[in-house]
């Protein structure tokens, strides 16, 4: 009775906003507004343009159960304190898809307001009857024990832990709940890692998902750490739905853990996206991770590698653990030379040749140790101007100061004309203090016409500021605002308005970093007008700025939504196939613009346009994603139309699962990633476009999309 009446509430709380508030008058229910349709493209418009005020309370009383869906689902991507207060009367709907983007859009807007989402949540998990949304959405269960996880809290702790005891579905739901809470506070209570351990342990009905909230923890005690040992190695050995998971607990779990992962590393029979996995998990552990990787390393055959492994899916755990070894070398030193005299032919195809040369100065970067000049080193790419080798000689010119010789090679690089060069180049000034020319080196760098320099040398001074002083001390890395150099400040000053000219909001975000770290005040304008505007990731990133320029207690949650109606909404709902044709082989990509609508409708019109003729695929990390569509090649470019709004979905992300990529929210252009693997964390945070055919597991970084065919799905 108490919860029939708290719902009761809900309703007339809304109906009442509904009716008194003139500003919601916008968006009327369908029957009021010319018919069905002419709500829906009113609801989708709002949804555009972030504008809660546009959508009201009889939207979501609607007799139509389409508008209230589309009402509920615009409410859960605008997810602003007045969508927050809506979404309780879609959480009390009585079709179980409102219930799901009610759900949903509570966790997303539920910072600020942690209590009062979590008891909604609670009582209407209490009163929920049975209902599933429509595929692939989740169902209502699983949409609030996510949003529980989302909120975090003791009280949401305790909920989800309860619920991994009940009915299976819910059970699975809450046990990727408490892995969104792991995420996101990087602690569990005891009580609840021994019931998730529990869980996954069962005799009978085991829990597929109950260790992923491990995988999202830096560390295990000592007691849990044990465990995790004893169960992951059975689940693994008996190929358990949860074998994925149960490898990425290891490295959780102190020295033996690494020990273990460098046991399945070196496992032929072991899927290669799992040895890949296991070959980056160690790449994080030290010392014992790199005995780990040096143990594999000598365990795998010592043959090198055939021209069909590094054309397979082999290639994936091969690259991915040559780029985890660092010096010194703790094993086979003429392994390594093997790889690192790797025999080039003309006969080799691009992708083959390419892959050749990769693994040739990888290995020879090894043997190199500081000798930059090393043969080996220099004759790893016979190609004139080569990527790989530039790379392979920058990380060996980073194991000693920047001094003499060394130091005239490092600057060469760092003036380099290709992007990647550069990018790396920058990323050592991190390391290296000792270096007096930094200053001119980021100054020139913010002058690039590339967006990943622009964006290398932001980061580098948001973290070293002290690097943007003329003249600091050799081997300085005080991390205090000094007085910038005026050729830095104007350097950021034009590329700040140069990104916000190529829609960059990633790369002005970094720039806003830096402008707070350096406390550049005459830019303090360029962060109010991104404090005011409407992009929640620049936001973010103003109101940090802001405060580190002085305003304490500056806010950019609210803003002024755009009274322009120039946003399309005008799409097509129908399937489309994307064929690409690349150096691996022909893949596939089959668009569904059930969930995100305006970001299919872009990618194709790219496609159609030739936008992905040519492009590298910048971005492969085995078993995880393969990513593309940065004309750049360094996953800092895109389109360079304005961003996509985030059509953010209750949704899982499968094996084969395609989204677009982001770096914050509302930051989408044209690049899309493809999931080799189940990484839970992604479900919810990315714009989920449909859904990939095999091959993506054989591609690596550098081969080519050479044309895309677009064509109506069968």
């Amino acid at each position: 009775m108490r919860q029939f009446a708290h719902f009761c509430a809900i309703l007339w709380l809304c109906a009442c906003r509904s009716t008194t508030d003139p500003s919601t008058h916008s968006a009327l229910p369908a029957h009021a507004a010319g018919g069905a349709s002419a709500g829906l493209a009113e609801l989708r418009m709002a949804e555009q343009r972030r504008d809660s005020a546009a959508i009201n309370g009889e939207a979501l009383s609607n007799r139509d159960v389409n508008v209230r869906r589309s009402a509920a689902r615009a409410l859960a991507r605008i997810a602003d304190a007045r969508a927050a207060e809506l979404l309780l009367l879609a959480l009390a709907d009585e079709d179980p898809e409102v219930n799901t983007w009610g759900a949903y859009g509570l966790g997303y807007a539920c910072q600020g307001r942690e209590a009062k989402t979590v008891h909604a949540l609670v009582a209407r998990a209490a009163s929920l009857h049975q209902g599933v949304a429509g595929a692939p959405l989740m169902s209502p269960a699983e949409a609030i024990s996510d949003a529980l996880g989302r909120c975090s809290g003791s009280e949401a702790e305790s909920t989800l832990r309860a619920w991994l005891r009940g009915p299976r579905a819910r059970a699975e739901a809450a046990a990727l709940g408490l892995g969104r809470i792991a995420s996101q506070t990087g602690k569990l209570d005891d009580t609840t890692l021994v019931a998730l351990l529990d869980a996954a342990d069962r005799a009978e009905d085991p829990l597929n998902n109950a260790l992923f909230a491990l995988t999202r923890l830096a560390t295990l005690n000592a007691s849990t750490a044990e465990r995790t040992r004893t169960l992951a190695s059975r689940l693994i050995a008996q190929h358990a739905p949860s074998a994925e998971l149960a490898l990425r607990t290891l490295s959780r779990s102190g020295d033996e853990g690494a020990a273990l992962l460098g046991t399945l590393l070196a496992d032929p029979a072991l899927a290669p996206g799992l040895r890949a996995q296991a070959a980056r998990e160690l790449a994080g552990l030290g010392s014992a991770g790199q005995r780990a990787l040096w143990s594999a390393f000598d365990s795998t055959r010592h043959a090198p590698p055939s021209d069909s492994d590094l054309t397979s899916a082999s290639y994936g755990p091969l690259r991915a653990l040559l780029g985890a070894l660092q010096p010194p070398i703790l094993g086979s030193g003429s392994k390594l030379q093997a790889l690192a005299e790797l025999t080039l032919s003309a006969s080799d195809s691009v992708s083959l040749g390419r892959r050749k040369v990769q693994v040739r100065c990888i290995a020879a970067a090894l043997l190199a140790g500081s000798n930059f000049h090393n043969a080996r080193l220099q004759a790893c790419d016979p190609a004139p101007a080569s990527v790989p080798r530039e790379l392979a000689i920058l990380s060996v010119i980073g194991r000693e100061k920047l001094q003499g010789a060394r130091k005239a090679a490092y600057l060469e690089r760092a003036e380099a004309n290709d992007g990647p060069t550069r990018e790396a180049a920058l990323d050592l000034l991190a390391a290296h203090g000792e270096l007096a020319e930094a200053y001119r080196v980021l100054a020139q760098a913010l002058g690039s016409k590339s967006l990943g320099v622009v964006a290398s040398a932001a980061r580098v001074l948001a973290r070293y500021p002290e690097r943007a002083a003329r003249g600091v001390d050799a081997g300085s890395d005080a991390h205090s605002a000094p007085n910038p150099d005026p050729s830095v400040v104007q350097a950021l000053t034009q590329a700040y308005a140069d990104a916000g000219a190529r829609s960059s909001v990633e790369v002005q975000s970094l720039l806003l970093d830096a402008i707070g770290a350096l406390q550049v005040l005459t830019l303090k304008d360029a962060a109010n007008a991104a404090c005011n505007g409407d992009n929640p990731t620049l936001r973010e990133h103003a109101q940090k700025t802001l405060r580190l320029l002085g305003e304490q207690s500056r806010q950019c949650r609210e803003f002024k939504t755009s009274t322009s109606t120039s946003t399309s909404t005008s799409t097509s709902m129908a399937k489309t196939l994307l064929t690409l044709e690349t150096d691996a082989g022909s893949l596939t990509l089959t668009l569904d613009p059930q969930f995100a609508p305006i970001a299919v409708a872009r990618v194709v019109a790219l496609a159609q346009a030739g936008f992905y003729d040519g492009m590298a695929v910048h971005r492969v990390v085995p078993g995880f994603v393969a990513q593309f569509g940065d004309p750049e090649g360094d996953g800092y470019g895109g389109d360079e139309k304005p961003p996509l709004r985030c059509e953010t979905s209750p949704l899982a992300f499968l094996p084969g699962s395609v989204g677009v990529a982001l770096a914050g929210r509302d930051t989408g252009q044209s690049q899309l990633f493809v999931t080799l693997g189940r990484y839970p964390h992604l479900d919810g945070q990315y714009a989920w476009l449909g859904e990939a055919g095999p091959g993506f597991e054989l591609l690596a970084e550098g081969d080519r999309i050479l044309r895309v065919r677009v064509s109506a799905a069968p």
